[in-house]
């Protein structure tokens, strides 16, 4: 299934990378989200945190009532005109579910830029793995919503 997010942030292209790979930052985004754990790993402009989070009710009965999610954000260097490319990887834990998209931070003036996020959000499960998508889905776009929201708060700081 294809996902597409657009995110407007309030901070240039360095700004959002940097921020993205802020551990403190990532933290804060993973209480937000309700993880009931979490760790998070920095290399550079690349972002890795596993979470656990309770699943949503009417996926719970495919996947149990906790899932644990792992997450890899990853931005190249500016380009000459400061747009950034990257990748985002979703993943479930001992689940057949995975989401990868590409991210493109654009600068739309000199303290602002638009993220996009398009991707695929696959679930590999014989015979309702299409169902299970349309449930998952809204929880991706969730999870974007939440990050744009707490990065909205941190680059108003």
């Amino acid at each position: 299934m294809h996902l597409s997010y657009r995110h407007t942030y309030q901070g240039s292209t360095d700004a959002v990378v940097s921020l993205m790979a802020n551990a403190d930052f990532i933290t804060d985004v993973a209480e937000h989200s309700g993880a009931t754990s979490h760790t998070v790993r920095i290399e550079g402009a690349t972002t890795h945190m596993e979470m656990a989070l309770e699943a949503p009710s009417d996926v719970a009965k495919f996947v149990g009532k906790t899932i644990h999610v792992t997450q890899r954000l990853a931005w190249g260097p500016a380009d000459s005109q400061g747009v950034r490319r990257g990748t985002v990887d979703f993943g479930v834990a001992g689940m057949p579910v995975n989401v990868s998209a590409a991210a493109v931070l654009t600068p739309t003036g000199p303290d602002s830029c638009v993220g996009t996020y398009d991707g695929d959000l696959n679930v590999r499960i014989p015979l309702v793995g299409k169902k299970v998508e349309t449930l998952v889905a809204p929880s991706i776009n969730d999870a974007f919503a939440g990050l744009e929201r707490r990065a909205d708060e941190w680059l108003s700081r």
